[in-house]
């Protein structure tokens, strides 16, 4: 609400301006901080775009919470220039569902960020709308290595590639299980197949011996065909590039007939599902991802979200630090002189913050430090510090440690 400028007498412009203060819904929010002058606060918005309902929401859901949790510590600091509204944005992790949250989020004017997509598939169909519109957007759990190649300029990555991540676990394969013969599966989708792959090439380079690699149809419930081909296959050891809602049933299958060779699967399956799905009998199944579980950020988070926490909290820390660097953005943007006038002012404020974070000074977060290098990947000196591997035995989930501590420095 406006104050007029035709109200000819004193007393009158002073009520006037009493009822716009009440009203107040046009003018920025401010919050006293005891000084002299109460800090100004604009509303903004941020999209939290992925799998928030749907069979992979809790691939997702804990990295939300933890971008919540930011999200709330930056809106109740009386010194933050802004009040930050998260929306969910939710795709179920399907790229088909994307261009509505697409449409939402480059349309609403209040935007000055995105955090996710959460999946690969969902990343690649939106990373040209997100990138036209000059939004700054950054994933904390889409792992496809081909997103660094599309050339984003406002795409950033807050977790270590699947080129990495494959490569990793194909050297803990090689190295620490040492088997003779291996069987490599997959999912077919733009994360589990070039993940597969990568572990597959390891693999052969290492002189170990294929037994087996083949592209599976996901969703279904009966994966007795796969578990026959390998087990027919003389492999001693499987690898799997896929999601947990169809790696919990390989697993639970596989063990129902006999199958008793090590299992791997990478972080689409680091999840309190594939616990669910391949239930007690689970055993002597491995799991890599490049976000460590059992950090110290856990009981923060288990205290911040309570019974609504994933018992499997994967990419919450990295959602938490990923809302803290959207913050920090945003502050930075305005306490330089942009403003919600020029929302693209505010948005090339996050960008210009996330481009000066170097290895040399970088965001350190809980999770892990933050630097990115020139395709927007997270910059590290060595890519094992990144990653960390799990085992479950008896269909409980243990942390083995990170790559680094396991493998040695690369």
């Amino acid at each position: 609400m406006r104050r007029s400028k035709w109200l000819p007498l004193l007393a009158m412009l002073f009520a006037f301006s009493l009822i716009a203060a009440g009203c107040g819904k046009d003018e920025p929010s401010t919050t006293d901080t005891g000084g002299n002058t109460p800090v100004e606060k604009v509303d903004v918005t941020v999209y939290f775009q992925g799998a928030l309902t749907g069979p992979y929401n809790y691939l997702v859901v804990p990295s939300f919470q933890g971008a919540q949790i930011a999200i709330d510590e930056f809106n109740a600091d009386p010194d933050f220039p802004a009040t930050i509204t998260l929306k969910k944005g939710d795709t179920q992790g399907s790229a088909d569902n994307a261009p509505a949250v697409l449409d939402e989020a480059t349309t609403d004017e209040t935007t000055v960020a995105v955090i996710g997509p959460g999946f690969s598939g969902e990343s690649a169909a939106s990373g040209d709308t997100y990138n036209e519109s000059q939004i700054p957007f950054i994933t904390a759990s889409a792992t496809a290595t081909s997103l660094g190649e599309e050339g984003w300029d406002y795409w950033y990555r807050g977790v270590g590639n699947d080129a990495s991540q494959g490569g990793i676990a194909g050297e803990y394969i090689t190295s620490v299980v040492a088997p003779k013969n291996v069987f490599v599966a997959h999912d077919k989708s733009d994360y589990g197949q070039p993940l597969a792959e990568t572990v597959k090439g390891v693999v052969e380079d290492a002189g170990i011996d294929i037994a087996g690699f083949e592209g599976i149809e996901t969703g279904q419930e009966d994966y007795s065909s796969l578990v026959s081909t390998i087990k027919s296959s003389g492999a001693d050891f499987m690898f799997f590039g896929g999601y947990d809602a169809d790696f919990g049933k390989i697993v639970k299958q596989a063990r129902d007939e006999g199958l008793d060779i090590p299992l791997m699967s990478g972080d689409g399956s680091l999840s309190s599902t594939t616990l669910d799905l391949a239930g007690d009998a689970a055993d002597n199944v491995f799991l890599i991802a490049p976000t460590n579980i059992a950090g110290d950020f856990v009981q923060k988070f288990n205290d911040e979200v309570g019974g609504k926490a994933s018992s499997v909290p994967v990419y919450a820390a990295e959602g938490y630090d990923v809302g803290t660097l959207v913050g920090n953005g945003i502050k930075e943007a305005l306490d330089g002189g942009a403003t919600m006038d020029d929302v693209q002012g505010v948005r090339d404020g996050i960008k210009a913050y996330f481009d000066s974070l170097t290895t040399d000074s970088p965001f350190d977060g809980v999770a892990k430090p933050y630097a990115f290098d020139d395709k927007h990947e997270i910059a590290t000196d060595d890519p094992k510090k990144l990653f960390y591997l799990y085992k479950i035995e008896g269909g409980e989930l243990t942390s083995l440690g990170s790559a680094e501590q396991l493998l040695g420095e690369g």
